[in-house]
């Protein structure tokens, strides 16, 4: 029996687990009695939900390989100590030796090498930076690191590679977060669940926008960010809105947010999305897409990585059914047409200037006149001219107040510029004025 429950153990230990299941893993005493059934030694109602969420169906398969017999049972004992003689090794620190011979440890280096799998361009590169930097001096710079964009753009991804990255973190969702704040004040054990999350160097919290209206939930956050920052340890949140936008959120927590570094994730640009298509028909040893099929599918207007995620998947189906993309191609590209035209608003042409010469549509409507602003706002004049009913009065109230004349000037400017010229082509190409089609 004692051979079973090391081979067990030894089992279990080899399978795919995440840092969060492992240290869930390390709270379970397990023991087997005479009928083989195994048991499972816990001190509290919070771990025992725990495990049954994230582990209990594995440790019942593994087991059964092992012994013939998947009977496992909880038992709760308030008393039992978590010294787990079997802890899933970690890499250890590095030693060296000070002038009085004391022993110094060194955290280890963090594997910035997962970051190679991201796909970073215009959109998530500020985003990622921040990342790596939090993952190479947690708590020194941008700290709390706020996130936020559209879903589907990358956010909970990137938090997946800091964790992946990073010795010493934690990831947990907004519902996990609230679910185990809620059990544990239920159960009064609060304090098992603040001790893990507040153990690590780097904490990682998904979607805090679900968490606006929830008074208690919110003020154990803004503790939370508060140890970390005066413990020198590192934050970072993610939502889909800016801290501004979280109404309801205590005033205060927004204030230590906007104390760090706020980020925006963008959603992929055609670099991007021409990248996962050439990334993907690789895969396929170039038989999937051709040359000019990648080109025209860029030109489809994509919000998120989920949008190219559904249109790959089209093309593995059409090309595993034997059918061809062409027919598809041109029907998306269609509907992308329209959706273009359906959105042809001052306010569209706004945002597809702002992303295109990532500046903020504050600063193309301001007094400012630097020279990208001002080559974005002369942009912005001639697309609205061309693109919409607006008189150049209208123009000029729409672009912040400006005057007649002003309007006029950023026309001419847009007419003698070269890269205007072009970047008017390309948008002219993208709608292609299919009014009509």
């Amino acid at each position: 029996m004692k051979q079973e429950l090391v081979d067990f153990k030894e089992k279990i230990l080899k399978e795919q687990l995440s840092k969060t299941d492992m240290y869930w893993l390390d709270q379970v005493d397990f023991r087997t009695n005479k009928e083989k059934e195994l048991n499972l030694f816990v001190n509290s109602e919070f771990v025992k939900s725990s495990i049954e969420k994230r582990l209990y169906k594995k440790i019942k398969s593994v087991y059964k390989d092992v012994s013939g017999s998947e009977d496992c049972v909880f038992i709760l004992d308030r008393k039992l100590k978590n010294e787990n003689s079997f802890t899933p090794s970690a890499a250890e620190p590095s030693e060296e030796r000070s002038v009085d011979g004391k022993v110094k440890k060194d955290k280890p280096v963090p594997n910035l090498s997962v970051f190679n799998d991201l796909l970073v361009g215009v959109p998530n590169n500020l985003a990622v930076t921040a990342a790596k930097n939090v993952v190479l001096d947690p708590g020194k710079r941008f700290n709390p690191l706020f996130i936020h964009g559209e879903p589907g753009v990358g956010k909970t991804h990137l938090l997946k590679t800091m964790e992946e990255s990073c010795f010493s973190s934690y990831y947990i969702d907004s519902e996990s977060f609230l679910e185990s704040y809620v059990s544990g004040i239920k159960n009064q054990d609060i304090d098992l669940f603040k001790n893990k999350i507040r153990s690590v160097d780097v904490l990682l919290i998904d979607d805090i926008q679900f968490f606006v209206g929830k008074k208690g939930v919110s003020e154990e956050l803004f503790h939370t960010i508060n140890y970390f920052l005066n413990n020198e340890k590192a934050v970072v949140l993610v939502s889909d809105q800016k801290p501004q936008s979280l109404l309801g959120f205590p005033e205060r927590l927004i204030s230590r947010v906007l104390n760090g570094l706020v980020t925006d994730i963008g959603k992929p640009d055609k670099k991007m999305f021409e990248e996962m298509l050439k990334l993907k028909n690789e895969s396929f040893k170039d038989v999937l897409l051709t040359k000019g099929e990648i080109l025209e599918l860029v030109e489809v207007e994509v919000d998120s990585f989920r949008d190219i995620n559904g249109i790959i998947n089209n093309l593995v189906i059409n090309k595993q059914t034997g059918l061809g993309n062409s027919e598809y191609i041109k029907n998306i590209l269609g509907d992308s047409k329209k959706n273009l035209v359906s959105f042809l608003t001052p306010e569209f042409i706004l945002d597809y200037v702002s992303g295109v010469y990532q500046v903020d549509k504050k600063l193309i409507v301001s007094k400012n006149r630097s020279a990208g602003v001002a080559e974005a706002r002369n942009l912005c004049v001639a697309l609205l001219r061309k693109h919409t009913e607006l008189s150049l009065v209208q123009i000029g109230i729409f672009l912040g107040g400006r005057s007649h004349s002003t309007v006029l000037s950023c026309l001419k400017r847009s007419k003698e510029s070269t890269l205007l010229l072009k970047e008017m082509n390309i948008f002219d190409n993208k709608i292609n004025l299919v009014g009509s089609s």
